[in-house]
């Protein structure tokens, strides 16, 4: 589950730095509560300029209260981050509501295309202020015909989000950690013996290795979404036009001049045919830092799903 900071409770509502402070202390408690979870609660880089009352933004405020208050605030908002905007998935030219108001380009907007992505994701934000509801109803609207609509935990407080975090998966902190979970988890799948060999070594990175766990669960739940009598369902079709075709797609094929230059290294064992090879230009992509999980493909209710590779890009020039 991701957690993200709600810039949108910044709106210069504070009547003065005394009552900032107040809620200022409330807002570090719920990051100290992620924090014991080993959770990043993330924030936008803008929340350094954030407006805090009528007449004062953050960095004037920041010099009229303890100063470690102030160095703590700033670390996490103008250095250590993490910032949702690194990570971004919702798409700028999508149209995002909540309470009357365009959330495209926010937190807000961001949670709500996870959640509608079937990707656990959860608000926090700074009280008072207009965001108070415990849950926040937000629309995509895709065109005048077509909408999507979420329903966002915020919270407001560290007591709410420890009894979330309580209930909540661990962390992964290792890629030995995220094969056990992904052989456990997707029974759909067939992984070859050494599919995550390749990231043995390499430095773990928690953002690549959430975004490695939902392209197989997409990949799981679309390898459930083909039948013998009917090919592909209605959810496969859905699936097929949001992850493999339309936009940027998150899975996608090799270029023919990568299949040519990259044949051999694109060759895998088979998983379960001694002294057999599968050819597997298909993959699945990781942005930040560049990681592909190739698999097999078509995909049939008849035939196994194999992921084959998990790591590093192989076609790089």
């Amino acid at each position: 589950m991701d957690l993200f900071l709600n810039e949108c409770s910044f709106h210069g509502q504070f009547p003065n730095v005394e009552t900032f402070v107040d809620a200022l202390d409330e807002l570090m408690m719920v990051r100290q509560t992620a924090k014991r979870y080993k959770r990043e609660i993330h924030c936008h880089r803008n929340s350094s300029q954030a407006a805090v009352t009528h007449n004062l933004t953050l960095p004037q405020a920041i010099s009229l209260i303890d100063k470690n208050k102030a160095r703590a605030l700033m670390a996490w908002f103008g250095q250590t981050g993490p910032y949702w905007e690194d990570i971004r998935q919702h798409p700028n030219d999508e149209y995002y509501e909540c309470k009357g108001e365009v959330v495209t380009d926010t937190a807000i907007g961001e949670c709500c295309y996870l959640q509608l992505s079937n990707r656990p994701a959860q608000l926090v934000s700074i009280t008072p202020s207009k965001w108070m509801e415990s849950s926040l109803t937000v629309t995509l609207y895709k065109n005048d015909d077509e909408s999507y609509s979420s329903s966002i935990f915020n919270h407001i407080d560290s007591v709410s989000l420890n009894k979330v975090l309580q209930n909540s998966e661990p962390v992964i902190q290792s890629w030995s950690e995220l094969e056990q979970l992904c052989l456990s988890r997707f029974e759909n799948l067939i992984f070859s013996a050494k599919a995550f060999d390749p990231l043995v070594g390499r430095p773990f990175v928690l953002s690549a290795a959430k975004s490695i766990v939902d392209l197989l669960r997409v990949l799981s739940e679309f390898k459930d979404a083909h039948t013998d009598v009917n090919g592909r369902s209605e959810v496969g079709n859905k699936l097929y036009r949001d992850y493999f075709s339309s936009g940027v797609p998150w899975f996608s094929d090799s270029s023919n001049k990568e299949k040519s230059d990259f044949e051999k290294e694109m060759t895998f064992p088979h998983p379960e045919r001694e002294g057999e090879t599968i050819f597997a230009p298909f993959h699945g992509k990781v942005q930040t830092p560049q990681i592909r999980v190739h698999i097999s493909w078509p995909v049939s209710a008849g035939n196994p799903l194999y992921v084959l590779y998990v790591g590093p890009k192989i076609t790089r020039y």
